[in-house]
């Protein structure tokens, strides 16, 4: 069967993952303007990525990076190809410093999150730095403050994801032995949700 073929214990997670982005995007375009004023406006999605890297490992961080970095380029008429690139390297070198090099808990999670965002705000900065006469001072005040105000919104995102992280994988499959087997023979309990059945 092709169930048989499909962890749906992953492909389950992947897809609460996927809703998570969707909602946090959703949030961050529609509703989270650029502050007044000073400019500079939150971005939730890059936390996401980091707390699933951090938690999942390098290999789910690149994949979800992947897959936000695509939908921010498309969100970001300024944006072509930065964040397709950026986000799925933040999210697989995550994964490399928590299994590595960092604990898998909330503080490491603020490191990474904070190093990805001011990664990710120099280089949305760089052509108003060097290639453009705009105020060097008023460019860098715009990147810190959105930094901040987006490492303020990383706060709440992290339990969720810590949440589905702490959740084993894995489809449940056992064998059992069938009560009126004359010969005790072995047979598969047939579940794909991880529900023990006797066929």
């Amino acid at each position: 069967m092709l169930l048989d073929l499909i962890d749906l214990s992953k492909l389950r997670r992947g897809i609460v993952y996927a809703l998570i982005m969707a909602a946090l995007f959703a949030v961050q375009s529609l509703f989270l303007s650029p502050l007044p004023r000073v400019g500079g406006r939150a971005m939730l999605v890059p936390a996401v990525v980091m707390a699933v890297g951090l938690l999942e490992g390098g290999p789910w961080g690149g994949f979800v990076g992947l897959a936000a970095g695509y939908f921010m380029d498309m969100g970001y008429a300024e944006q072509t190809v930065l964040f397709t690139v950026l986000f799925p390297v933040l999210g697989f070198f995550a994964g490399v410093m928590g299994k590595y090099m960092l604990r898998k808990g909330f503080v490491s999670y603020m490191v990474v999150t904070l190093c990805a965002l001011c990664i990710i705000t120099f280089c949305q900065m760089f052509k108003f730095l060097f290639l453009s006469d705009t105020s060097t001072w008023a460019v860098w005040r715009t990147g810190l403050i959105q930094v901040g105000w987006s490492l303020v919104w990383a706060i709440p995102i992290y339990f969720p994801c810590r949440s589905i992280a702490s959740r084993p994988m894995g489809n449940k499959r056992k064998r059992i032995i069938h009560p009126l087997a004359a010969d005790g023979e072995a047979r598969p309990v047939i579940s794909a949700w991880g529900r023990e059945r006797i066929p």
